[in-house]
């Protein structure tokens, strides 16, 4: 059981967890007919987050590499590229999931094209957004396997499950999770108490300068492909 001040990290993302992105916006498909390996990346603002002039934020990438080719997701693309070429991608955004986890089921036909799009691994990186205040870990692990389910309709995909950026009342529950299915789990919450790993100084919007930067998505992307 962690502390309060186990969460401090947490407490300084102050980005909007709420429109990220359009609704229409929620999965993105990279050479989805491609022959290779099907690889879904389900995440929240690190993974994909739509262009916000007002806090500074310009990208359509994750939040906030300096370039697409920087944020975790593309650099583990280009590693599983390496040796499956024509390797297929999608990204599903599930901030809006996170803000209403606790009737999540309600949410899940917006990401019905992530759940046709057949994955062979599923890459889940998210929770952050849901919000630490009154936290329940049972529905939220419940819910959460609800949407692992749906995205996962074969039942077939392997799963790789992560714990915070930043740490949170919810990474006890993805690690039982985990353990309960037998799924690799990558420990990230070091990695957001490392002021090294942020985008700090770059970004004025203190919110967005507290996501992992150049080096942390680089350090998120290394842990996560050590369980790929």
């Amino acid at each position: 059981m962690q502390n309060a001040e186990s969460y401090a990290a947490l407490s300084k993302n102050t980005v909007d967890a709420k429109n990220q992105l359009k609704a229409s916006d929620y999965v993105f498909l990279e050479n989805p007919n491609g022959k290779g390996k099907r690889i879904l990346f389900a995440g929240n603002s690190m993974t994909l987050h739509g262009i916000r002039e007002e806090i500074g934020w310009h990208g359509l990438w994750g939040m906030a590499a300096s370039a697409r080719e920087k944020d975790y997701v593309h650099i583990i693309m280009q590693k599983i590229r390496e040796t499956d070429p024509d390797a297929a991608f999608c990204i599903c955004q599930v901030s809006e999931w996170e803000c209403n986890y606790k009737n999540g089921s309600e949410t899940l036909d917006s990401y019905e094209a992530a759940r046709a799009f057949k994955a062979d691994c599923i890459i889940m990186r998210f929770v952050e957004n849901c919000k630490k205040a009154e936290f329940d870990p049972v529905l939220f692990k419940n819910e959460m396997g609800k949407l692992l389910d749906y995205l996962n309709p074969s039942g077939k995909a392997k799963t790789i499950m992560t714990t915070g950026f930043w740490r949170h009342p919810g990474d006890d529950a993805i690690r039982a999770y985990a353990k309960e299915n037998h799924l690799p789990l990558a420990e990230l919450g070091d990695l957001g108490e490392d002021e090294r790993m942020k985008a700090i100084g770059l970004f004025a919007h203190s919110g967005v300068a507290n996501h992992p930067g150049d080096l942390g998505m680089e350090m998120m992307a290394k842990r996560i492909l050590e369980k790929v």
